[in-house]
């Protein structure tokens, strides 16, 4: 009897330990997390930019804010675009933060929590998703106009629109099927960076990485108001939505359905 070599071996018995070794396992669980990731928050965007143009309405509610902002003198988002489009430089800093230094922040994070221990990347994947769930519903019940559009509508406060307005070398097109003008609240600028920042300040103990994550959340606070893009009261609603997301991910973590 022949004693078959292992150049002989027939083909389905080498597939299985060809499929993935213990040296790349790491790397498809990457990709399926990530991918999982990517196809949700495309969904999230697709339905986003479906949402019922609803300008009337939009400048409504943003009339509204402003009303209430100026009823506790919290009105101050002109005064801070001003003296931060004062310099060609600052405006434009402005712009590429708002532009560049929200998912890619939000990528470097996750990663970063997935290489330490998947359990933190799970916390923040699942309350972003739930966050969006959350945003979808306002963005088709509640929409509201952005400052910066805000005088193309007749109403002139002294808000400049810095990144679609022209005048920048910022690019920052969006393409029509995820476009939504009106969906200022909540703003996800705001508390999707604070949550990358929670997560970074509880997951080490570091002074320079708790620095920078703090730094992060008032830079990107800084660049929403100087781009004219939201008001304070769409990044409060914006933090809330998260804070409620990530108790509600929190409690699906420890679902059954989760853990199967």
């Amino acid at each position: 009897m022949s004693v078959m070599t292992s150049r002989e071996v027939p083909l389905p018995r080498l597939l299985p330990r060809l499929r993935v070794t213990p040296k790349f396992r790491w790397l498809r669980a990457l990709a399926i997390d990530f991918g999982l990731v990517t196809a949700v928050m495309a969904g999230y965007f697709v339905l986003r930019g479906m949402a019922p143009n609803r300008p009337e309405f939009a400048l409504d509610v943003s009339r509204q804010l402003i009303a209430f902002e100026r009823a506790i003198g919290v009105f101050w988002e002109p005064e801070v675009q001003s003296a931060s489009i004062r310099y060609e430089w600052l405006k434009e800093a402005a712009n590429f933060i708002y532009a560049y230094g929200h998912f890619p922040v939000l990528v470097a994070v996750a990663v970063w929590l997935w290489v330490r221990g998947r359990p933190s990347f799970l916390d923040l994947r699942n309350t972003i998703v739930v966050s969006m769930a959350i945003g979808l519903v306002m963005y088709y019940l509640l929409p509201a106009a952005p400052p910066r559009l805000l005088e193309a509508h007749g109403i002139d406060l002294g808000f400049v629109d810095t990144i679609f307005g022209g005048g920048t070398a910022v690019e920052y097109a969006q393409p029509d099927i995820i476009l939504n003008d009106y969906a200022a609240i909540p703003s996800f600028h705001f508390g999707w960076i604070a949550l990358a920042s929670a997560a970074i300040w509880v997951n080490t103990k570091s002074l320079p990485a708790r620095t920078l994550a703090l730094a992060l959340t008032v830079i990107m606070s800084w660049a929403i108001v100087a781009t004219g893009n939201h008001f304070f009261v769409d990044m409060v609603i914006g933090g809330a939505v998260v804070l409620a997301a990530w108790a509600l991910a929190i409690r699906w973590r420890a679902s059954r359905w989760l853990r199967w």
